[in-house]
């Protein structure tokens, strides 16, 4: 069984971080690149996949649009789903990123990257966390059970992130060296040896405002 994880197109707040403070993550949608880079993807998703293929999706509104251009060219009977356990990296209900008190970046210092929760939000050890449920309770049982030959994930940076750190076994070190995975791109999962490999195949040749 394939697994390719595929981060989101590039979005509003991408490009403009201020959004955050006034509307909540989830109801960022793609900017006109990001759509571009999404059918670019399209394109390329649909020379590898079959029939027997599941789509997940987190439901926030720039992997719906991302996932959404997906599904279209994939064959009909690919099921498509969403699940909240692959949504962002929640920061808070809103965050104001040119607000960071003395006490807050005092207690980040502190408690590292890994496990700094954000009032109102999540760690990265959060997520690092709904990423294990999620391999074990979803592609866990669509492994065992053969149900198909290719799983896609329409996710977030931080969630792949963590995806990467629990498969391959990654310590908490190693987050400072992650480099971020472009906008569009898609990591490709499979398991070699009984270990888990990962390679990225593709990368949107749009990546930029033009």
């Amino acid at each position: 069984m394939n697994i390719y994880v595929i981060r989101h197109g590039e979005s509003e707040h991408n490009v403009d971080r201020t959004v955050m403070a006034h509307t909540h993550d989830s109801q960022h949608s793609l900017t006109e690149l990001g759509f571009r880079q999404a059918e670019q993807t399209a394109e390329f998703m649909k020379t590898i996949l079959n029939e027997q293929t599941v789509l997940f999706a987190s439901p926030y509104l720039r992997t719906k649009q991302t996932a959404q251009a997906i599904h279209r060219l994939l064959p009909e009977e690919v099921p498509f789903k969403e699940n909240p356990l692959i949504r962002e990296w929640e920061l808070g209900n809103l965050y104001d990123f040119t607000n960071r008190t003395p006490e807050v970046k005092k207690e980040y210092k502190a408690a590292g990257q890994f496990y700094f929760r954000y009032h109102n939000g999540e760690s990265l050890a959060d997520v690092y966390l709904r990423a294990s449920m999620f391999m074990n309770t979803k592609i866990e049982r669509i492994r065992q059970q053969q149900l198909y030959d290719n799983v896609v994930i329409v996710t977030h940076a931080a969630f792949i992130q963590m995806l990467l750190t629990f498969l391959m076994d990654w310590p908490v070190e190693s987050l400072a060296h992650f480099k971020p995975v472009e906008n569009a791109s898609v990591i490709k999962i499979f398991e070699e040896d009984g270990e888990y490999q990962f390679d990225k195949i593709y990368v949107p040749s749009i990546s930029q405002h033009v």
